[in-house]
Order: C-alpha cells, then sequence, then structure tokens
C-alpha cells in the first residue's frame, strides 16, 4: 500500500483544531491523574493490582494479550452471525463483552503512565473502545429481546470502531513505541569488558558506566556495596528512563533495587527482575569482577 492510501496518525491529529487538541490534553491530564492518584490512595494491595494489570507476572504487557480474546470473539460472533448461529454467535459476543472489561483495566494501567501525543492518542483509544463496548452491550440486550435485526446492526457498528481503535492500537504500539523495551536492541556483552576503575565507585551511590561493544556503547549502572558491586542494564525498559539518575530501593520481598525517576519502576540489583511496574520486562543484569583495578562486566546467563 502506498503512503497515500495508509492513513498518517500525525497528520489525523494535526488536523484537529487546537482548542479540540487542548480539550483532549485537559480530560487526558485530568483522568490520568485520577489513576494514578487512585493507586497512590490505595497503598500497596492498589500497586499490586496495577502490576498484574501491567504485565510483571507475564514478562511483558497484559493489554494486547488480553485485546485478542475481546475482539476475536466478537469477530467470530459476526461470522456467526453471517452463517446464522444465532445462539453461537449470542454467546461468542458475550464472551467478548466480558473479555472487554479486563481488557479495559489492563489498557488503563498501561495509560496512565504515558504522555503528550501517546497519551492523548490513548485517550481517543480508549473513548472508540467504550463507545463499542456500550453498543455490544445494547447488542446483547436486543439479542435477548427478540429484536435480532437491531443486535445484529449494533454488533456491527460496535466492531467497526473496535476495528478502527485497533488501528489506534497499533499506532502506539509501532509508530510511537508503546509499551516496547527500551532496551531491546541493546548489544549483547557477552565478554567481560572493562568498565571503570573500582576506585571511581561510591559506596552507595549508583554510577553510570558503558560498556563497549563491536563499537557501540552498552550503558549499564553500578552499585557498591561493601565487597559487593552490582550491575544492571542504565535504561529503563518501559519508557528509557535514567536508572542512574534513580534511588535505590528496597522491594516488598526485602531485595535491593533501583527505583526509575521517571515512573518508580524497580528493578532488582542481583538479577534484574522487576518488582514494581509499569515496567513488564526486566533489565538485563550483569556478572561483576575486578581485574588490575578494573570493574568488568558481562551479561549474566
Amino acid at each position: 500500500m502506498t503512503d497515500a492510501v495508509v492513513p498518517d496518525i500525525s497528520r489525523v491529529m494535526d488536523a484537529l483544531a487546537p482548542e479540540q487538541t487542548q480539550m483532549l490534553d485537559h480530560w487526558a491530564d485530568q483522568l490520568q491523574e485520577l489513576l494514578n492518584t487512585a493507586v497512590s490512595q490505595g497503598g500497596p494491595a492498589a500497586r499490586r493490582v496495577k502490576n498484574w494489570l501491567n504485565g510483571v507476572w507475564l514478562g511483558h504487557p497484559l493489554h494486547p494479550a488480553l485485546t485478542d480474546a475481546a475482539i476475536g470473539a466478537w469477530s467470530t460472533g459476526a461470522v456467526l452471525d453471517l452463517v446464522g448461529a444465532s445462539r453461537e454467535a449470542d454467546a461468542a459476543m458475550t464472551v467478548g463483552v466480558l473479555a472487554a472489561v479486563p481488557t479495559a483495566l489492563a489498557g488503563a494501567a498501561d495509560w496512565a503512565d504515558t504522555s503528550e501525543e501517546q497519551r492523548r492518542i490513548g485517550l481517543i483509544h480508549a473513548l472508540l473502545n467504550s463507545a463499542a463496548l456500550v453498543l455490544m452491550l445494547g447488542s446483547l440486550f436486543a439479542r435477548r429481546g427478540n429484536q435480532r435485526g437491531l443486535g445484529i446492526g449494533l454488533s456491527t457498528l460496535g466492531l467497526s470502531l473496535t476495528s478502527i481503535s485497533a488501528w489506534l492500537g497499533g499506532e502506539l504500539v509501532y509508530r510511537f513505541g508503546t509499551a516496547v523495551s527500551r532496551i531491546a536492541f541493546e548489544p549483547r556483552v557477552d565478554e567481560f569488558v572493562a568498565v571503570t576503575p573500582v576506585t571511581a565507585l561510591v559506596e552507595g551511590k549508583l554510577t553510570q558506566v558503558e560498556a563497549t561493544v563491536d563499537g557501540q556503547k552498552v550503558p549499564v549502572v553500578l552499585l557498591k556495596r561493601g565487597n559487593l558491586i552490582s550491575a544492571i542494564s542504565a535504561t529503563c525498559p518501559h519508557w528509557g528512563g535514567p536508572l542512574a539518575d534513580g534511588k535505590v530501593v528496597e522491594c516488598a520481598d526485602g531485595a535491593t533495587a533501583v527505583e526509575c525517576p521517571w515512573h518508580a519502576s524497580q528493578f532488582t540489583l542481583d538479577d534484574g527482575k522487576v518488582c514494581q511496574g509499569p515496567a513488564a520486562t526486566p533489565v538485563t543484569s550483569y556478572e561483576v569482577r575486578l581485574r588490575a583495578g578494573q570493574v568488568e562486566v558481562r551479561r549474566r546467563g
């Protein structure tokens, strides 16, 4: 397909009047603040729920996986409507409605940590999906009220809105890199590489260094604790925040971790695992050794 056929979301957004853009930004800011305040005031329990919705337990964002369940069920229901399998079509539409609820919650959890254009597009994405869900609910009531023609019409319109919203979701991921790991393409440090003299490290202070691999520099953050030196990737995989500018914290399980200064994701210093989202992808963990007064690192495992 040519560029003339494929729509450009940036041009679509630019076509909005300034007052429309300001209104979107205002509502996005208010809603995002409400979500983050709810998590903050909800304490550890709310944080655990958000971690689950962010996909920390899964190792990658949960929302994209859940969208397949809702859209797949509704698409299946539409096909079954075409072949006259009424009972099966209604069941598929019901499954889609049920799947849409956790899908929306997971999407909201991810959206709560976006900004600027991604946040604006994400709000439109959410509004379209919400409208589609209302139409699907109306379709179910119409179907059960023996108004099958109306029910099919509503579900067809709902599926159309969902398809437009799915395109916007694709734009967020593939054009803007939303929820894509910021360290996915870092060169692998498979052999020990010297990164800094050990005398340059300050006890208890995060220090960013660089490991050079084939002419490419890989940022690494070090922490010296007594005779132990820990090393993980210096880039937060969530939005690329500089972990060296973060702070050393203790995870809920007692592990020592680094907290990202941007969205408060936490990564354990021993193995790079996520102990608090919104990041769902762990950071690279490095083995450390001392040789001739130099700190050397290599990728663990």
